[in-house]
């Protein structure tokens, strides 16, 4: 065993006694989290939880559009010399990995035991274009301490049970996307909203084909914001900040989901938070988070969706019905308090089982 590893174990015992006592409470300092950029404003959320994140650059950098780097973010090249890394939180399944337990361990490349867990956290679903079963075999290949997932439906889809793994749900600051926001919505205005990145060239999973073909009938203006690059340039343009993005969905009257394949997606959330009625696919957790006609609606095809859309666009009273249920959802289910002490728990947890 490495002095470094033998201090290590020493620390953990320490730690392991506070977080007993506390009974998986925050312990009596930070804990130094190394991780790697992936979700912009997921990873800013979870940097309320208060510790220190030290993010290896490595692939994808983080994309300040999407949401200011948090003080207690620190992107990095290497790891430190003056800090002691508590635990690794990766949100893809890859070669980072890898990079982090050689990093750790100092054996590259090879098998050996990184001195502190590994935690992986799953936002994603198997690819449906390739053999399902066997991504699912190849997840469990990459050895991890702990898997966690951000839905049961994602979990469940993994292979995974509660048995052998945990689940976070997203958390929604409805403070920030809440503010500037009126109950009485007069603000809104006569338009159907959708945000995706490269929604041209995602139709596999994102529902492109299907947008078009709601987006073909004259019933409003139909608006996408989003990254949209190569060969599909201009096709849509991202808000500039958060700030504007809130402004954006507080001013739609409508937000439009076609997605096909995403566990959950955020912006439909974050729509939701700023009580922009929701018209939605019913694809994987979606029907989790939506009551048809209560909180949201769910549609089943592209001639239920233009239904929703006018009618929504010819109800105000009914859409600010709908949209201010659905704000109550996120603030009553979905809170940012709640993701914070899940999180929490989860690291404590981790390190305190690990051996």
């Amino acid at each position: 065993m490495t002095a470094r590893a033998s201090a290590k174990s020493v620390k953990l015992i320490m730690m392991e006694l506070v977080w007993a006592n506390a009974a998986c409470g925050p312990s009596d300092r930070p804990l130094n989290i190394l991780t790697f950029a992936t979700h912009e404003r997921y990873e800013e959320n979870l940097c309320k939880t208060g510790h220190n994140f030290y993010s290896l650059r490595s692939g994808k950098e983080w994309d300040t559009t999407y949401a200011p780097v948090p003080k207690n973010y620190h992107i990095v090249n290497q790891i430190p010399e003056h800090v002691d890394i508590d635990i690794v939180l990766s949100h893809t399944s890859c070669n980072r990995l890898q990079l982090a337990h050689d990093l750790l361990s100092g054996t590259a490349g090879q098998s050996n035991k990184s001195p502190v867990p590994i935690l992986r956290h799953c936002h994603i679903l198997p690819d449906v274009r390739g053999d399902v079963v066997q991504q699912a075999i190849d997840y469990r290949k990459i050895p991890v301490d702990a898997n966690s997932f951000i839905s049961g439906f994602n979990r469940d889809t993994w292979g995974f049970s509660a048995d052998n793994s945990s689940v976070v749900e997203h958390g929604i600051d409805t403070e920030f996307w809440n503010q500037g926001w009126g109950a009485d919505n007069t603000s809104r205005e006569s338009y159907c909203l959708s945000v995706v990145n490269e929604f041209p060239s995602r139709d596999w999973c994102c529902g492109f084909s299907l947008w078009k073909e709601v987006a073909s009938s004259p019933i409003a203006p139909f608006r996408v914001v989003g990254k949209c690059t190569g060969e599909h340039a201009g096709f849509s343009q991202p808000a500039q900040s958060r700030e504007e993005l809130r402004d954006i969905y507080q001013t739609a009257a409508v937000f439009l989901n076609t997605s096909l394949h995403s566990p959950v997606p955020t912006v439909m959330m974050e729509a939701m938070a700023c009580g922009c009625p929701v018209v939605t696919t019913g694809t994987c957790m979606i029907p989790e988070i939506i009551e048809h006609g209560v909180n949201g609606i769910i549609a089943d095809d592209a001639s239920d969706m233009k239904f929703w859309c006018r009618e929504l666009l010819a109800k105000p009273e009914l859409a600010r019905k709908i949209g201010e249920a659905g704000r109550k959802t996120i603030e009553e289910k979905y809170s940012l308090e709640k993701f914070v002490q899940s999180w929490n728990k989860l690291f404590y947890k981790t390190i305190g089982e690990f051996k």
